[in-house]
This record gives C-alpha cells, sequence and structure tokens, in this order.
C-alpha cells in the first residue's frame, strides 16, 4: 500500500477502531497494527455500558439534557476529581458518537437510557447498553472497518505487536517498531502516530512497577500488555494517574497462583442478589453494610482493607436457603474443602484458622451480627435486610479480593490527545486514545457510567475526523 503512511494505528479495539475508520474516511493512508489475531480489543470483555447527552434517541423520548449537564453529574458522582479538560472533551462530543453508532445500526435496549445502572446513578437518563454488551458495538464498527480494509483504504495487519515509538533528533514520532506474525521485526513510517493499546493490568512485572501497593486480580484482555505505554515512556510520555486507582467489588481467583483466573457470576450487587451472609476483612470483622446500595461506598470499603481481602461467611442454613451467590458456577459446592479459596469447617474457630484470621475476632464478630437478626437492628453498620442466622454447621467462607478491570495509569495528553512529555509539551505526531490514557483521568476515584467506554469510542472517532492532519505533509513527502 506504501512505506510512509499518514496515520498509524496501533491497536484495534475501542479507541483503534474508530481513529482508524474516521481517519481513512477523510481519506488518510491507514496502517493499523494489532497484536491480537482478531479486532476487537475489550469490546468482547466490556458491559459495553455508554453515555452521552444530547443524543437523537433523547430528544425523541422528551428527555432535555445537555453537555454541561453530563460533565457535572460525572463531576458530582467522581466527587471533582476527573480531569476537567479530558472530561469536557468526552462529554461534549459523546452524543455525536453515540448518534454515529445508532446510524450504524447500534440498537440498545429498548428501555435505555437509563440513569443508573451497575454504579451510581447520573441524575438524568443518559445511560446506555445493548442485549449483547460492547460486541453490539463491535458488530456496527466490523462491516465498516472489513469494508475499509477491502477497499485497500486501511492496511490492517494482526498478529503484529509494537515494540517501540521512532522518533527523529527533534523528538518528534515518525514511526514505530514491530514484531511482525512471523516473529521478524520492522520500521513502519508515518505522519501520525495513534496509540491505542488499552492498558497494562495484563503484564505483572509492569503492574508491580506502575501500582507497587495494589495486589493484582484481573479480568482483563490477554494482550493489555502496556506496549503504547513502555513505548511512550521511552520517548519522553508522561505517566501518571497511578493513584486514582479503584477496585470492582469483587472476585475469586479460581487460581490463587494466578492473578488473571478470576471467576465470573460473582453476584455482590444487593440491586441483583440480596445478600444473605456477611462480608469480613484479614482481622475476622466486617467492614462494610453488605446491602449498602452504593456500590462506591462498597468499593472504597474494600479498597481500604489489608490486601483488598474480603471473605463472604455463612452457614448451613443459609447455603440451603439463599439464592446462588454465582448462578454460573453450578458446581461450587463441591469446591467447598476442595479448593483453597472455598473454605468449610465445622465449627467457626475451624473456619477462621483455615481463612487465616483471628478465631475469637470472628466468633464475635459472627456473635454480634446474629444479635443484630435477633434484634432487627444493626448498630454497627446499619444493615437492612437480615434473613438470618449464622448459626448452624458447617461454615463456609469464600476468599474474594478487590480485582482490576482497568489500569490506572497512563499517558498524558492534551485537548487535542497528543501525548505529553513531562515539561508540559506536546511530543509532535503523537497521540493516544482509550484506556492506554489511564481509566482514571475520564472517571476519577470512582467508576462513573459510560465513562471509559464511551471516551474511548469518543476520542478515537475525533483523532480520525478532524485532530490528526496530514494533507501538508503527504504533499511535501511527495
Amino acid at each position: 500500500m506504501s512505506d510512509h503512511w499518514d496515520v498509524i494505528v496501533v491497536g484495534a479495539g475501542s479507541a483503534g477502531l474508530p481513529t482508524a475508520i474516521r481517519a481513512a474516511q477523510r481519506g488518510a493512508r491507514v496502517l493499523q497494527i494489532e497484536a491480537d489475531t482478531k479486532i476487537g480489543g475489550t469490546l468482547f470483555l466490556s458491559s459495553g455500558q455508554i453515555s452521552a447527552a444530547g443524543t437523537k434517541r433523547q430528544k425523541k423520548l422528551g428527555i432535555e439534557d445537555t453537555a454541561q449537564d453530563h460533565y457535572e453529574d460525572a463531576q458530582r458522582i467522581a466527587e471533582g476529581t476527573i480531569n476537567p479538560t479530558m472530561g469536557k472533551l468526552a462529554t461534549d462530543n459523546a452524543g455525536a458518537t453515540y448518534d454515529w453508532l445508532e446510524d450504524l445500526g447500534y440498537a440498545p435496549f429498548p428501555h435505555m437510557p437509563v440513569a443508573g445502572g451497575a454504579h451510581e446513578p447520573y441524575l438524568t437518563k443518559r445511560y446506555y447498553w445493548a442485549e449483547t454488551a460492547a460486541v453490539a458495538i463491535l458488530d456496527v464498527l466490523k462491516p465498516v472497518h472489513d469494508g475499509l480494509v477491502a477497499e485497500g483504504k486501511i492496511d490492517l495487519r494482526l498478529a503484529t505487536r509494537m515494540t517501540g515509538i521512532v522518533a527523529d533528533a527533534s523528538g518528534a514520532a515518525v514511526g514505530v517498531t514491530v514484531e511482525t506474525a512471523n516473529g521478524k521485526s520492522e520500521t513502519l513510517h508515518g505522519q501520525n502516530i495513534v496509540v491505542t493499546t488499552g492498558g497494562y493490568a495484563h503484564n505483572a512485572d509492569l503492574w508491580k512497577e506502575m501500582t507497587p501497593d495494589i495486589p493484582l486480580r484481573a479480568y482483563t484482555n490477554d494482550f493489555s500488555r502496556g506496549d503504547g505505554l513502555v513505548a511512550a515512556r521511552k520517548i519522553g510520555a508522561k505517566v501518571d494517574g497511578a493513584d486514582t486507582f479503584l477496585c470492582t467489588f469483587a472476585g475469586v481467583l479460581n487460581d490463587p497462583k494466578d492473578p488473571y483466573s478470576t471467576a465470573l457470576g460473582m453476584q455482590f450487587s444487593p440491586q441483583v442478589r440480596e445478600p444473605w451472609e456477611i462480608y469480613v476483612n484479614t482481622d475476622g470483622k466486617r467492614f462494610v453494610r453488605e446491602d449498602h446500595p452504593s456500590v462506591d461506598h462498597r468499593e472504597h470499603a474494600l479498597l481500604a482493607q489489608k490486601n483488598q481481602q474480603m471473605f463472604i461467611v455463612f452457614d448451613e442454613g443459609i447455603r440451603q436457603n439463599a439464592p446462588a451467590l454465582n448462578p454460573l458456577d453450578t458446581k461450587m459446592r463441591e469446591k467447598f474443602g476442595a479448593h483453597p479459596h472455598y473454605s468449610k469447617a465445622d465449627t467457626l474457630s475451624g473456619l477462621a484458622q483455615q481463612m487465616g484470621v483471628n478465631a475469637a475476632n470472628l466468633e464475635a464478630t459472627v456473635k454480634a451480627y446474629n444479635d443484630a437478626v435477633a434484634s432487627g437492628a444493626d448498630k454497627a453498620f446499619g444493615r437492612i435486610r437480615m434473613f438470618r442466622k449464622i448459626e448452624k454447621g458447617p461454615f463456609y467462607a469464600i476468599h474474594a479480593g478487590g480485582i482490576t478491570v482497568v489500569s490506572p495509569a497512563g499517558l498524558n495528553t492534551n485537548e487535542r490527545l497528543q501525548v505529553m512529555k513531562a515539561d508540559g509539551a506536546p511530543i509532535p505526531n503523537l497521540y493516544a486514545a482509550g484506556e492506554v490514557l489511564g481509566f482514571g483521568r475520564l472517571s476519577g476515584k470512582a467508576f462513573v457510567n459510560g465513562m471509559s467506554l464511551m471516551p474511548a469510542l469518543t476520542f478515537g472517532r475525533l483523532l480520525g475526523e478532524k485532530l490528526l492532519q496530514w494533507e501538508g505533509a503527504r504533499a511535501a513527502a511527495e
């Protein structure tokens, strides 16, 4: 196609796909490289929840909403910790991104939008998702992308991993080095280099370097290895945001030695399944109101615990009568006493020994909870729904903890999505979008509905539609 491209997009996921599509539709010579053997990235794992204000759908439903309202509402939920520049850029342009997706055929649930869902609710209905989660978004982007690849407007190279960013003597990005599917190394040159490589949580060594105080339990894309972050940092890019980490409540590892073996299906949201159990920490003490309606409250309570570790404690009566904790795991009962993260004992002291917690503390905690059940008043935490005492052996404990689905640290960019150096100057020709920016930049110290996936899509669209420029450089080269 060319030995010098107008745009090189590194990654073909939430941000990379719209970047390549819109740039190619504008006439750019686009090279897109992807470490995986398929396009889509985290769209295969994401819940697909997006938020946008001022959309055509809202207007049809008579919902009054503005980008400014969206921004202010997101900051309210995040307690003002969203990066103002990035937050405004995302919310100001999310409505147009949503309308573009619907024009391509995206169809959310008929009752959408809503105000809330998995996290703290908005004050206005601007929150969307579809039956097939984020795959519904991929399903409308892929045909367009496939068509542009077939027409030769996007040169797509799968199983090709970026190993570095090439900079000239002035410090401007002028290309990338890659390792191809057959193991060969190549240098590829372009006018605009766009890094959309996702997070770094699937790189245990980098995670330990970037976030040393955060235990790694993850549910992430296998290719979230931090390639873009590492490559950009080597040519002077600023990396920050590690202090904005917030764990997801909560996960259980199928294999205690594998931080990426997070079990799916655990139902810890009281809106989905009211808890019958109690949650205790490594001291054998309760640390949160189990049925607290705010997931943000529960997540921050878990974040404050040692190693973000918790145990779900219950007895035989609860096991027999409560709704399934994990409807996806039909063999959970067989794990108790046979799996290191599923403990079972005839006595609470025996259970405490298996949990590695203080037996006297656990016994006192259970007694205090049973007294609260008997009196109907949980004076310690204010729990409302207490179904039955924990008093009939055998007793059970599931070993769980805070997990990560996104990486907190990332590349710092300006309002044009140019990657910045530590001195505040942009690196010429180098841009970034998506999780490589760091989760906290767009969501702060909270999980704000739709403020992860939608900014990735939006920033990719903006880059492809108008932020990237190549005509003058192409003319000079020719």
